[in-house]
């Protein structure tokens, strides 16, 4: 199937349609590696899964100065929330460094808390928690932004696999629906919560919090029925969650590198040695993005070299 071989396919995509663009970033989307931005900063930086550095790039000081949260749509774009004055806006960003569209919300202010800012993208819709509200634009759509949610301060939103969302304010986690309407409160005592991941395979939640004496700057795992704690670990200001394809936690933070845990809450390493708070992983596509990818590269490299029969061939495969 195509999903299975995209595995190793993907990577090579990439590379060959690299070979093709002009980029003024030092970064390449590249399937299972890991991706952080930190408050103030235009840079996205790029890791292997080991977390050891392999380049970055800048937005442009003309966009934004102050890039927040980071997730990979399934058209392989990388989504970015950034701060642009009193508002913000969510910058799609292809494999050259390009922003290909601007999703504007002048009305949000996103730079009123360092931790606001963090997104969710599906074929759809994208999410952006911060303020006061759930953002929701449709994909595809620059000006359809709309508040869909509301609750004191709003750090984080994961989308669900049925479509619903999960949205952490500072003291709730609420299940919403795509429209923001409440479905169940996860149960549970939360004192200025900063991220939330979950897992359906296991319905385990991760979630980091600031907390409160004798129980503060705790990276937690809960059920997510019942909100009961499973197991607990501090980490100093714990911020953006991202549980990976591989099953790696990614924890950004304020203070420290951000985390690389295992589910059980046991640290196994850091991606690079410097503070980032907001962590995603480049994902492997959906098989028709997948199938889309290949043959668009295909297509570069068979015009390049004026492989035409093998142009035909390959497109045909991987259309099936």
């Amino acid at each position: 199937p195509i999903r299975t071989q995209s595995r190793w396919l993907l990577p090579a995509v990439f590379t060959i349609l690299a070979g093709f663009q002009h980029s003024f970033g030092a970064i390449t989307f590249v399937p299972g590696d890991y991706y952080s931005a930190n408050y103030w900063s235009p840079t996205i930086t790029q890791y292997n899964p080991s977390g050891g550095v392999i380049g970055s790039f800048n937005v442009p000081s003309s966009l934004s100065s102050d890039v927040r949260g980071l997730a990979f749509g399934p058209d392989g774009l990388l989504y970015a929330s950034a701060v642009q004055g009193s508002g913000f806006a969510v910058l799609a960003i292809d494999s050259s460094g390009t922003v290909q569209q601007t999703y504007a919300m002048s009305s949000v202010y996103l730079a009123g808390n360092l931790s606001y800012g963090k997104i969710a993208v599906n074929g759809q819709y994208i999410y952006v928690a911060g303020a006061n509200q759930v953002t929701r634009f449709n994909v595809g759509d620059p000006n359809s932004g709309t508040s869909i949610y509301q609750n004191n301060q709003l750090f984080d939103v994961n989308i669900l696999p049925n479509g619903n969302l999960l949205a952490a304010s500072a003291y709730y986690i609420d299940e919403i629906t795509s429209s923001g309407s409440t479905v169940r409160s996860i149960p549970g005592y939360f004192v200025d919560i900063r991220g939330i991941a979950y897992n359906p395979t296991s319905n385990d939640l991760f979630v980091t919090e600031l907390g409160y004496t004798g129980f503060s700057f705790q990276l937690m795992r809960l059920d997510a029925t019942s909100g009961a704690v499973e197991a607990s670990t501090g980490f100093w200001y714990g911020d953006d969650l991202y549980l990976t394809d591989t099953g790696q936690l990614l924890v950004g933070s304020r203070t420290q590198a951000a985390g690389i845990f295992t589910q059980n809450l046991v640290q196994t390493g850091t991606l690079g040695s410097s503070s980032q708070m907001f962590v995603t992983e480049c994902v492997v596509p959906e098989p028709s993005a997948c199938a889309l990818l290949i043959t668009s590269a295909v297509a570069l490299l068979a015009i390049s070299k004026g492989r035409s029969k093998l142009l035909i061939s390959l497109m045909a495969w991987a259309a099936r």
